[in-house]
């Protein structure tokens, strides 16, 4: 991925990976697993940000014209791999306008477009084909399975992308009142986890995959990062202000004799609940995806927050799912292995990541140093090395 806003001029800002003597211009990789850190202001947030805003745009969530105030001009650079296949994908915009637009498939061309008007690859007739389409919106909106299955690729990967900012409320004070359209679809759109209700997805992964199937999975889980239950349930919440009575999210835990409800439960109790439901729910369709944890572990105490992301490795690794999660916790930092790091330092107008694709040395060689994790990050070893960093006598 490489990305930039406002090119050429005082605000511009980019996001890129570790330059090389050669080219300064490089791409940032992420493996499966990646902790995005950094010190404050580096850029951290506004990363996942700008993915969740591509992931918006190519589903037609947003317009280019709704970004124009405050991204007047931006330039999207993406590879997508997986299993030998790969998708590279550009996208220029400038003044709420498509400046430039193109897929490559596995090093085959097959869309350029200009503006307005393009080219476009049709598999049916093994032809490309001339089109013209309004300003603002992008070509993937042409998705046709038949004709342009590259192009639901892409698709796929925007509407499936979920997005978890942990350290808001995601949906503590959201309640379901009806609960008879779960009978009708069972499926459910992950993207807004800040508003969407988890009682909601806890109900649907039940129809879906099996009550006590599901129950157990997050019973489990729950008890790997130190709650004990012996029961998760949507119940009703009477709340005085309202008339009527609101369902939410409840456990039984071993050592209380009543029930907890959603709304006693502390903010961090509920952000590890209702990210599990969501994220076993994921795990479960199979759907390829990228997930995407901003503040991971914001709200628990130290070894929940270990746990917890010790957890998302375990039930993420060897799957079809990418997760990208962001920290600022040292304490946790300390206990995450450097393999899975990301480290973001920012220099005027860049942020620039550093990781284990792009400084396998460096990052190798700090385990010699005697020094811990949180150290890789404040001493700044990943940008030089040994280079100016002291050794450490045992």
């Amino acid at each position: 991925m490489k990305f930039c806003r406002f090119k050429g001029e005082k605000s511009e800002w980019s996001v890129e990976g570790k330059s090389t003597e050669n080219n300064e211009d490089q791409w940032v990789t992420f493996g499966d697993i990646n902790l995005v850190v950094g010190k404050n202001a580096t850029g951290k947030s506004r990363t996942i940000n700008i993915i969740r805003q591509l992931a918006d745009l190519l589903v037609g969530n947003y317009k280019i014209s709704d970004l124009n105030q405050n991204y007047k001009t931006s330039s999207y650079s993406l590879i997508f791999e997986d299993n030998g296949f790969r998708i590279e994908y550009q996208l220029d915009f400038e003044d709420g306008k498509v400046v430039i637009e193109t897929l490559t498939e596995n090093n085959i061309r097959k869309l350029e477009r200009n503006g307005n008007e393009g080219k476009l690859f049709y598999d049916k007739a093994n032809t490309t084909i001339e089109f013209q389409m309004e300003d603002n919106k992008l070509s993937i909106s042409r998705v046709d399975d038949m004709q342009h299955p590259f192009l639901r690729k892409l698709y796929d990967w925007g509407k499936n992308l979920n997005h978890y900012k942990f350290g808001g409320e995601l949906g503590k004070n959201t309640f379901m009142i009806d609960t008879s359209t779960i009978l009708y679809n069972l499926e459910i759109d992950l993207k807004d986890n800040n508003n969407l209700n988890a009682t909601e997805v806890l109900l649907r992964a039940r129809k879906k995959f099996g009550e006590d199937y599901f129950d157990n999975i997050i019973i489990k889980d729950f008890e790997k990062i130190g709650y004990n239950i012996h029961k998760v349930n949507p119940e009703n919440h009477n709340i005085l202000s309202f008339p009527s009575a609101f369902i939410g999210l409840c456990v039984e835990e071993n050592d209380l004799e009543t029930i907890t409800n959603q709304m006693e439960m502390s903010q961090g109790m509920f952000r590890a609940l209702s990210l599990l439901v969501l994220l076993n729910y994921s795990l479960l369709s199979k759907i390829p995806s990228c997930i995407l944890i901003d503040d991971i572990g914001e709200g628990l105490d130290y070894e929940r927050s270990k746990s917890l992301i010790d957890l998302i490795i375990e039930k993420v690794k060897g799957t079809s799912i990418q997760a990208i999660m962001t920290t600022n916790d040292r304490f946790v930092m300390n206990k995450i292995p450097l393999e899975y790091w990301s480290v973001i330092h920012r220099i005027p107008k860049k942020s620039i990541f550093y990781n284990y694709r792009n400084s396998k040395e460096i990052f190798d060689d700090f385990k010699y140093t005697g020094l811990n994790n949180f150290d890789f990050l404040s001493t700044e070893f990943y940008t030089t090395g040994f280079e100016t960093q002291p050794i450490t006598q045992e």
